[in-house]
């Protein structure tokens, strides 16, 4: 992980829970992704994958991996309508 710092965290899991590590990683930077708290390339640092591996397991997940918040999208479409615009479409 390329972090400048880090915190380690150390967690209890019942033990009927099928759970490792790998997988613990991927759940907290899925659901991190999800909320908005890091970024694509950071949840996938943080879950040891490289982007493109990260990006499948947030479909798999139906996660959307474009994780704009309502004012970044409607930024992004008065971009596209303006680019849309000066192509003639």
């Amino acid at each position: 992980m390329s972090y400048a710092r880090a915190r380690i965290l150390k967690i209890s899991i019942p033990e009927h829970i099928a759970l490792d590590e790998a997988e613990a990683r991927l759940l907290l930077a899925v659901e991190l992704y999800r909320e908005g708290r890091l970024t694509l390339k950071q949840a996938a640092e943080l879950a040891s994958l490289c982007v493109e591996d990260f990006m499948r397991e947030l479909s798999r997940r139906k996660v959307g991996i474009i994780n704009l918040d309502e004012k970044e999208l409607e930024e992004e479409l008065k971009i596209a309508e303006k680019l849309a615009g000066r192509t003639g479409g």
